[in-house]
């Protein structure tokens, strides 16, 4: 009787985590692949403990995933320069970070938008790592470890963006009440900064404040026409079109029924542009889709709904 309880148990978490990352945006997406790797790597080093496998790698590299400051060493691993913003071996490491991604996310994505969240993320977790690298190759005293990773780079310059987009925003905080983003913000690089004289993460401080003076900049020099992320979601696009040219390859029938339903025509005396009456009966009926196809998530699971509602799902979450 327990063990079909736990089974249970497990299978409902599964089928929340599955509608977490089908309907939940791009932020749930980002926590919840944090904790995946988290779990994964912590699954790994157990493995090792009771001697099942043995990788060659250390926890300290984090398996091969943590980045370094020594370019002779990156030379050999340079996926790391992506996988290490991803990277935790604590608990407490991994539940600061995603909840202060949850927090600063959510209200970036309310002024920039989901598809600018992936783009910062990414950007400023280069740029944490940018400014960790030069400071330790330049200054061998600075020096305390080989070896970096977490997503602190990258949830800086998200709360970073924020504070300088809203820096009169208030957040209620235990005992001190009501404070303005901004001075949480100051508040929060300060104590980097001052850690870097006496702290054994110099590596991690640096990499903070790389990212938190970038996503800084890189809203101060949107507001004058520049920007600074937009070539990653370049990247990320000229990629999603690779995978879905290689898809289509796979199989071309399918894929070009799709671009010929994509592509039809309009009349050439048909009006583009929508009434608004036109506008909320369509807004009304995708909505009322939407709520139908998360009840049946609720009581059915993702995998049993139909290729279209997978399809418009995936749409709808991705606008």
């Amino acid at each position: 009787m327990a063990e079909r309880t736990w089974n249970i148990l497990l299978i409902r978490m599964w089928e929340e985590v599955k509608k977490q990352w089908n309907t939940g945006g791009i932020l749930n997406r980002l926590i919840l692949f944090n904790v995946g790797v988290f779990v994964a790597l912590a699954t790994v080093q157990l493995t090792e403990r009771l001697g099942l496998v043995e990788l060659g790698f250390s926890r300290a590299e984090a398996f091969g995933l943590a980045t370094s400051w020594d370019f002779s060493v990156l030379l050999t691993r340079p996926w790391t320069l992506l996988t290490h913003m991803f990277v935790h071996t604590g608990v407490w490491h991994l539940a600061m970070n995603m909840l202060w991604l949850h927090w600063m996310g959510r209200m970036f994505v309310t002024e920039f938008g989901a598809r600018r969240l992936l783009s910062m993320y990414f950007v400023a977790g280069l740029a944490g790592f940018l400014l960790y690298a030069i400071v330790l190759n330049i200054f061998p005293g600075m020096r305390q470890g080989l070896f970096a990773y977490g997503a602190s780079a990258a949830v800086m310059g998200i709360m970073a963006a924020v504070a300088t987009a809203q820096p009169n925003r208030t957040i209620n905080l235990v005992l001190l009440g009501a404070v303005p983003l901004k001075y949480l913000a100051i508040g929060w690089v300060g104590l980097d900064y001052f850690a870097l004289s006496g702290s054994d993460n110099t590596g991690g401080h640096l990499a903070h404040l790389g990212g938190a003076v970038f996503g800084y900049f890189a809203v101060m020099e949107s507001r004058r026409g520049r920007d600074w992320v937009g070539w990653f979601e370049s990247v990320l696009d000229a990629m999603v079109g690779l995978w879905s040219s290689s898809r289509d390859a796979l199989t071309p029938i399918q894929g070009r029924k799709r671009k010929t339903r994509r592509r039809t025509p309009r009349n050439s005396g048909s009006n583009s542009y929508k009434s608004d009456e036109e506008f909320n009966v369509e807004k009304k009926a995708k909505s009322t889709q939407m709520d139908a196809i998360l009840d049946k998530i609720s009581k059915h699971g993702y995998d049993n709904l139909t290729a279209e509602e997978k399809e418009f799902l995936f749409r709808q979450s991705n606008t």
